[in-house]
């Protein structure tokens, strides 16, 4: 009898929280980039190796040895998301090369009714993302006070000498939180995508703000603008590339 009376009682709490949530439309959620371990480990040993002269070999390990973490914003509100890099304090002891995460900095724009998804980025302009298949997993963790389930997709990356490679990436999202967003292109899951893993880098969120008292800024893409395909803009990228440097 207790059980069934706690099971009741669970249902409706369940039910009102899923109908208070459906009116929060907005949010702040902050995260923070870094390098994988696995990925830095090999690139050091690998690089050791290569034939190049001691001084710039010895830079570019404590680069990667030395790797900052990054610091990015997504600020949601209805069916739209604008994800940046957040700039951080210059050190002023920190002199020479600086690496960061290696997740980048430029900024993302996602519109769900449109289904657009487009990357701010600061050498190629414009550039439209299509959107990640994912395959969700009965793989469950906490991220913080929420529970995350697993889900793997495949995306195309462009390289500037033509080549498309193809990258596995993993998604943590929380169904406590039923919206569609993430963090740079990720989205589209049954809960907001609160860490990113990848071969170079990961993602993970490190707070979650609902509704907050702060502005959220949604810095749209102009309906004018000049929004190119990301195969286009890399073409356009290697036909520099080859006059610049020859073949």
């Amino acid at each position: 009898m207790k059980k069934s009376y706690y099971l009741i009682i669970s249902l409706v709490l369940l039910s009102v929280v899923n109908s208070l949530f459906a009116q929060q439309t907005s949010g702040i959620v902050k995260y923070k980039g870094a390098i994988n371990e696995e990925f830095r480990k090999s690139f050091i040993e690998d690089f050791k190796n290569k034939d190049v002269a001691p001084d710039i070999r010895k830079g570019v390990v404590e680069m990667y040895l030395n790797a900052q973490e990054d610091t990015y914003e997504l600020h949601f509100k209805n069916q739209e998301s604008y994800f940046h890099y957040m700039k951080e304090l210059e050190n002023e002891t920190g002199k020479g090369l600086k690496m960061g995460s290696k997740a980048g900095t430029n900024e993302f724009y996602v519109n769900l009714t449109d289904k657009k998804i487009i990357e701010k980025n600061s050498v190629l302009g414009f550039l439209e993302y299509s959107g990640i298949q994912w395959d969700v997993k009965n793989v469950i963790k906490n991220i913080g006070d929420y529970k995350c389930f697993k889900a793997v997709g495949t995306e195309k990356k462009f390289t500037i000498s033509g080549a498309i490679k193809e990258e596995q990436v993993v998604a943590w999202f929380t169904p406590d939180i039923p919206l569609q967003f993430g963090p740079k292109n990720y989205n589209g899951l049954p809960g907001l995508i609160l860490q990113i893993d990848k071969e170079k880098f990961s993602i993970l969120a490190t707070q979650v703000i609902l509704n907050p008292d702060e502005k959220i800024e949604i810095e749209a893409v102009k309906k004018d603008e000049k929004i190119r395909s990301r195969r286009e803009a890399y073409q356009i990228a290697n036909e520099y590339y080859k006059d610049a440097y020859g073949n």
